[in-house]
């Protein structure tokens, strides 16, 4: 992520009156010697052209007023392209593996810590304050418990870590030593160690291990995740639309409003319809993915999930052959998010009409 540079070459990015971090341009020399002369923390937003969550950041988070706020009085913050200039060798250094990952730098570029992924406003806020205080970092956890390796929430905060970085082994450490510790749950964590042990199990034993949490657990905090886990599992692991489709009815009935039921049920609809634009076998199988899109809409509006519809729906219209509606639809995701799958699709898509003429 960027802010301003002392250089006045380094322009700053933003100059609209509604709330934005400030991005700085230049180089990453650069952008670490301001973060060292300052005493700041550099805030490096790692993303690609085709990243769709990377825009979600720029739209939801990024732009919040309070996260904004700290961004620009408390940091340096700077965006690095992981495919191109100097982004490349960047993100081989600091072994970047998916996209967003945001890393937080001291200005000689040693790691404090990263969030990979997306997390809404209120998530980021909060870590983005804590690395610049140097709490929950990873290195502060790691010294936590080396003082008191049964520090309950140090263990569940670090195997959250691990989990992030796909190191499941090392969480699973520390999650069974929460369970080791407390047993009768007398911390209220004990049962988030469980859940998170059943949602990281292997492919073979996912769907027991959610199922069996959720009988064991029904008073927990963790309920919620755990029906969505199982909801994903069931499709993603198992392929059982059924049963996938069993437990995302009975989370919206439970949980109606909730944003992440309906970002996980939005997405698992625009999947199934993209397996019909991709795999479909006639016009039946297309025309059942475009219900399937009029069905994810509703729970994807909003969010550049909704331009991931569109360009299906797009795809879908043009396998039938009904390039106007395809062509409208592709002007709705690019108008979401213009990157050059999309833009390609419309490309394909004005040839056939040209070609109709």
């Amino acid at each position: 992520m960027k802010k301003l540079l002392v250089i006045p070459a380094l322009l700053l990015l933003l100059g609209s009156s509604h709330a934005q971090i400030n991005f700085i341009k230049g180089s990453l020399s650069e952008v670490l010697q301001k973060a060292k002369s300052e005493h700041k923390v550099l805030m490096v937003d790692v993303l690609t052209d085709w990243c769709k969550w990377c825009v979600e950041l720029d739209n939801k988070v990024y732009s919040n007023p309070k996260v904004a706020e700290f961004a620009n009085a408390n940091q340096i913050n700077f965006k690095i392209d992981a495919e191109k200039g100097e982004g490349v060798d960047f993100a081989k250094k600091y072994k970047i593996k998916g996209y967003p990952t945001v890393l937080f730098l001291d200005g000689d570029g040693n790691e404090i810590d990263r969030v990979y992924g997306y997390y809404p406003a209120k998530d980021f806020y909060e870590m983005m304050i804590d690395y610049n205080k140097g709490v929950n970092t990873f290195s502060s956890l790691s010294a936590a418990l080396e003082k008191d390796p049964d520090d309950i929430l140090a263990n569940l905060k670090i195997a959250d870590k691990y989990i992030a970085l796909g190191q499941t082994d090392d969480a699973k450490k520390h999650l069974n030593k929460i369970i080791e510790i407390d047993p009768q749950n007398l911390s209220g964590k004990e049962d988030d160690a469980k859940y998170k042990l059943a949602s990281i199990s292997d492919s073979e034993t996912v769907i027991q291990n959610l199922e069996t949490f959720i009988k064991e657990n029904p008073e927990s905090d963790m309920l919620k995740d755990a029906y969505i886990a199982l909801a994903e599992s069931y499709y993603y692991v198992k392929e059982d639309v059924p049963d996938a489709e069993i437990n995302y009815k009975l989370l919206l009935i439970d949980y109606p409003n909730d944003p992440y039921v309906k970002l996980s049920y939005g997405q698992y609809l625009n999947q199934r319809a993209y397996a019909m634009m991709k795999d479909g076998k006639g016009d039946e199988d297309f025309k059942s993915g475009l219900d399937l899109i009029e069905q994810a809409l509703p729970f994807v509006a909003g969010s550049v999930n909704e331009g991931s519809a569109f360009y299906i729906q797009s795809k879908l219209y043009s396998n039938l052959k009904d390039y106007n509606k395809a062509l409208e639809s592709i002007d709705k995701a690019l108008k979401i998010f213009d990157r050059k799958l999309y833009r390609d699709q419309k490309e394909a898509v004005e040839e056939q009409l040209n070609a109709q003429k």
